[in-house]
């Protein structure tokens, strides 16, 4: 079961699952994570589609580096 993470953030990913398939991206990119069981995380893309509820596994999701971390604090993303 899923629980809610202290600290939602963005992080990085290429494999996502969602309930419609598998939603993975070739090359790393941003996702929101917001909560978690012991090998998964749950968000979504900061980019895409829109799917909600994408489980992202632990073992291939990572940390921003500082660079991405400011890049991403500076990026502002608008839906049309």
């Amino acid at each position: 079961m899923f629980k809610p993470m202290k600290n939602p953030r963005y992080m990085m990913a290429t494999i996502a699952k969602h309930q419609l398939g598998d939603i993975s991206r070739d090359n790393e990119d941003y996702c929101y994570v917001r909560d978690e069981t012991k090998g998964w995380y749950r968000g979504n893309w900061a980019e895409g589609y829109g799917f909600y509820n994408v489980k992202f596994p632990k073992e291939t999701t990572r940390e921003l580096t500082d660079e991405e971390r400011e890049y991403i604090e500076n990026t502002r993303l608008v839906i049309v």
